[in-house]
């Protein structure tokens, strides 16, 4: 297995997550987000394995993995721009048409660097687990007051 063609298929799968999790409504859970994402990543992965002459089938754990993971974790962040945004009350809301539009663009972009650079997938990847990680402690912090209560 080479280690380029491997990471060229995780930075195109994860580009995939990032698009889908970008246009997804901000009220679809984070399961069907990953379900509607990861066929497609398996797919781009697939075919990206298959141009390089490599093994096929960790296209199928790369990919559902990667884009099933960055498809959740911008949904959760452009849900969250939503909601500041337009206020609790339209929690159903699309975001807005700029923030769509910047992570529609990032994900052209890591397309793009992942043809030409392949390792930046692994750069991306850790980025969206910082972002996954940070988000969840932010969400714990946010409740910790009112566990002292107990």
């Amino acid at each position: 297995m080479d280690l380029i063609a491997l990471c060229q298929a995780l930075g195109l799968a994860l580009s995939v997550g990032v698009l889908i999790g970008a246009v997804v409504p901000p009220v679809m859970p984070a399961w069907g987000v990953a379900a509607g994402a990861a066929p497609l990543g398996a797919v781009v992965a697939l075919a990206s394995l298959n141009a390089e002459d490599e093994a096929v089938w960790p296209a199928l754990p790369i990919g559902i993995l990667a884009a099933g993971f960055a498809a959740i974790v911008i949904a959760e962040v452009a849900g969250g721009a939503a909601r500041r945004e337009r206020g609790a009350e339209q929690v159903a809301a699309q975001p807005a048409a700029g923030v769509s539009a910047i992570l529609i663009g990032s994900a052209a972009l890591l397309a793009a660097l992942t043809l030409f650079v392949p390792p930046v997938a692994l750069v991306a990847l850790a980025a969206l687990a910082w972002i996954w990680g940070s988000r969840r402690r932010r969400a714990q912090a946010k409740h910790e007051g009112l566990r002292v209560l107990r």
